[in-house]
């Protein structure tokens, strides 16, 4: 069984790629008809990705059968790294060689990189995310919220996040001080709260900003979801996909 894919932009899929890396080094895609996904978790089991590419964000798309395919995302970063905007590429995998192609081709059309990867042993991968409720749902400027954690850092590891029916906050203490960074739901920065009561958890910076970073570089919102010291979930709307983390809380007192 094989699988066939063109993407448009070799540049925007090296950028998924490094999204789903700040969770897992390795990963494997489960490939159909409709596309491709992947759910890993980090070795500490604090975050998640839930990832999707639809066969429609492929200028081609050819699909035999279903299959897997398992990487070294870290060394597949080292072969994309030098993408450029306007370049296309084009991935071609043979389940039976586990051999990955890759072919790079110019704006012009003139110049082509191809390189080859080789595939990982694929064991039995998670193949579905825990299914959780939430109680508050905000959408928020994905920049805004990586600005703020980056303002918390200077102050702790770990951030509160409350979510209320007028604002998101994010709040830090430390041996130095504190902060709060408020957004309003009448400001620019938010675009919508769903919620009728305040919720709150601790989250490791660490993770967060890791994730935020990657995320806000392919979404220009974060969509924040979240119940009082359970694990909040990220998504960062994508075009033809899905790209959502989860990610622990860190229980007061533990």
């Amino acid at each position: 069984m094989s699988f066939r894919m063109r993407l448009p932009s070799a540049d925007y899929f090296s950028d998924l790629i490094k999204a789903i890396q700040v969770v897992a080094d390795e990963g494997t895609f489960k490939i159909t008809g409709e596309g491709m996904k992947l759910v890993a978790m980090d070795p500490a089991h604090i975050s998640l990705i839930d990832f999707e590419l639809s066969s429609s964000a492929a200028e081609e798309y050819v699909c035999e059968g279903e299959l897997q395919m398992t990487v070294s995302l870290s060394e597949l970063l080292k072969l994309l790294k030098h993408t450029r905007s306007g370049e296309s590429l084009t991935l071609s995998y043979n389940e039976k060689e586990k051999k990955l192609e890759m072919i790079i081709v110019d704006a012009t059309g003139s110049k082509q990189r191809i390189f080859t990867l080789n595939t990982l042993e694929t064991v039995e991968a998670r193949g579905v995310t825990p299914r959780l409720t939430f109680e508050a749902r905000a959408r928020v400027s994905s920049a805004a919220v990586r600005d703020a954690i980056g303002d918390c850092r200077a102050l702790s590891d770990y951030v509160k996040i409350i979510i209320n029916p007028n604002e998101v906050i994010f709040s830090v203490r430390g041996e130095l001080g504190g902060a709060q960074i408020k957004f309003t739901r009448t400001g620019a920065a938010i675009y919508e709260i769903e919620t009728d009561k305040e919720v709150w958890a601790n989250f490791s910076i660490n993770y967060l900003e890791k994730i935020v970073k990657a995320g806000a570089a392919l979404s220009d919102e974060a969509v924040m979801e979240l119940t009082t010291n359970r694990p909040i979930k990220l998504g960062f709307p994508i075009p033809s996909g899905k790209l959502e983390y989860l990610i622990a809380p860190r229980i007061e007192g533990a």
